[in-house]
């Protein structure tokens, strides 16, 4: 499965810098509200034991060296697995509507009823390709891989395959 989730980055940072020769505007995102992410997908994806994933992320608007936003959310699955994280992501706007957001971080995990993952450390590394409405909202489609880093004796690992939208927090309070 390993060898799939590095492909299919691949295949996605391809497409992100065939993108970016179309692109007429390339900035980061600094400049937008801090976010509210809503996520489901499928955890453990292409495995006997896949299970739902609900996600909940805040995606902070102060950014770090220019580029890096933090980001902070927990997940849990259809398992009653759950992954608390905390961590930072590269948020690229292509033009008005398109961003491209790569992300890593960090957190305690539990495996509940599923899949062990060798270690209560777990990375969630990840890329999300979203459309951005003139509001700031997006949704999107992204792809992660949970790891312990060899932390643990074993480290098998996860795929999360997701559908993800995103709500400026201001516009939730108003």
């Amino acid at each position: 499965m390993r060898v799939k989730f590095w492909g299919v980055l691949a295949g996605m940072a391809a497409f992100v810098v065939a993108g970016s020769c179309q692109a007429q505007e390339f900035t980061n995102s600094s400049n937008d509200s801090a976010q509210i992410g809503f996520s489901t997908g499928i955890f453990n994806v292409g495995e006997d034991d896949e299970a739902t994933e609900f996600r909940l992320d805040y995606r902070d608007n102060h950014a770090l060296l220019d580029f890096l936003r933090p980001i902070a959310g927990v997940m849990v699955t259809s398992d009653k697995a759950v992954h608390g994280y905390g961590g930072v992501m590269a948020d690229i706007l292509w033009g008005d509507h398109f961003a491209t957001s790569l992300y890593t971080s960090v957190g305690a995990f539990h495996d509940g009823d599923g899949e062990d993952l060798g270690h209560w450390i777990e990375f969630r590394s990840g890329i999300e390709l979203a459309y951005r409405f003139d509001n700031q909202s997006r949704v999107g489609l992204g792809f992660a891989h949970i790891s312990n880093a060899n932390l643990g004796d074993e480290n098998p690992g996860a795929e999360v395959l997701s559908l993800t939208y995103t709500i400026p927090v201001g516009s939730i309070f108003n």
